[in-house]
């Protein structure tokens, strides 16, 4: 198990680092914000024990940057540690994507403990799509594209995370019609090719990964299946 703890506090990013590795865990330290993300591409880490208050790029803006951007970042686990005064930046920290918090000082052992239930599941759970560039975020109802916050109808949040949950899979229209809509298809009925083609329209850079699959209906595939097919 992999573990990235990014805080500027020597004593601290030691103390925890000693317990995680006493604890079987494989773990690399930065005291910096911007930093922390270039080692949490390459590392791939399950768990981020986060400062709030970094060089470079705080805690807040850390972990929006890594919930809006999985396909970069992966989902790892964040832990935010705080000073009493910054219970404010906390508070939106978990509202931005952070799993959980622990106010300075604490006793490593409780940290590693709640670390291990959140990793193993008991008290996560992830509600977050991710292809090409562009995330669905079902806690807070959010879509964005690279990062930018796209608005949708619900319908069409429906119809793109029916998509997303179902990438690489041919969806009839009469499916889509029962799972979005809830109701029959018949024959006529222009909703699901009018609210694809909404879908293509405000999220550009995969308007060309929902395909057409004539006389059926649409899939969601990766771009290299569609570019194989060009050649």
């Amino acid at each position: 198990m992999k573990v990235l703890i990014v805080e500027d506090d020597v004593e601290i990013q030691q103390l925890v680092g000693y317990f995680f590795q006493k604890d079987g865990y494989e773990v690399q330290f930065t005291g910096d914000g911007l930093d922390g993300l270039k080692v949490l591409k390459t590392f791939k880490p399950e768990l981020v024990i986060l400062d709030i208050m970094l060089p470079s790029l705080d805690g807040k803006n850390f972990t929006k940057i890594v919930r809006d951007l999985p396909d970069q970042y992966g989902d790892p686990v964040i832990i935010m540690l705080t000073a009493k005064t910054e219970i404010e930046d906390v508070l939106e920290g978990l509202e931005l994507g952070a799993n959980d918090y622990m106010k300075k000082p604490f006793d490593p052992r409780e940290l590693i403990l709640r670390a291990k239930k959140l990793i193993s599941g008991d008290v996560r759970e992830s509600k977050r799509y991710a292809f090409a560039g562009v995330v669905i975020d079902d806690d807070r109802h959010l879509v964005t594209e690279d990062g930018v916050e796209v608005e949708l109808s619900k319908k069409e949040y429906d119809l793109l995370r029916l998509l997303f949950k179902n990438k690489g899979i041919v969806l009839s229209r009469e499916k889509i019609l029962d799972r979005v809509w809830q109701t029959n298809y018949y024959s006529g009925d222009r909703s699901v090719d009018i609210y694809i083609s909404k879908v293509r329209d405000k999220l550009k850079s995969i308007s060309k990964n929902i395909r057409t699959v004539k006389g059926v209906g649409y899939k969601l595939e990766d771009r290299k299946e569609y570019s194989s097919r060009e050649k």
